[in-house]
């Protein structure tokens, strides 16, 4: 099953204000193997990335024998500066057997800030 998810990065104190141009991925997380990578992208003008992956990607010894609702992703996104490094992750607030529309992703303006996602 092919699957489409939207992350939408917005400044978490002015949440009308996204974050463009900034390299996003997004995770499955995992208890009993290792997380899964789904994908990457960067953000478009809009503050959105489109990620598209194959459920494949993430299916594992935890989601079997069978598909049940349980074996939806527990969906978590990591944000990276211009130079790579991981500055940000919803791992913490993961989004539990969800398939959301849009991922929205506030990020604080000082750490931000301080990792030139934004310029102001």
């Amino acid at each position: 099953m092919i699957l489409v998810f939207r992350i939408k990065l917005v400044l978490d104190e002015m949440p009308d204000r996204v974050l463009e141009g900034v390299r996003v991925a997004l995770y499955d997380r995992d208890l009993s193997d290792q997380d899964d990578h789904l994908g990457s992208e960067m953000t478009g003008d809009n503050g959105e990335a489109r990620i598209v992956f194959d459920s494949d990607r993430y299916t594992d010894r935890e989601d079997q024998p069978a598909w049940r609702v349980e074996s939806l992703p527990d969906l978590y996104v990591i944000v990276y500066n211009s130079r790579g490094e991981q500055v940000f992750s919803t791992r913490r607030q993961m989004l539990a057997d969800d398939l959301p529309d849009v991922i929205t992703v506030a990020v604080p303006q000082a750490l931000a800030l301080k990792h030139e996602l934004i310029t102001e």
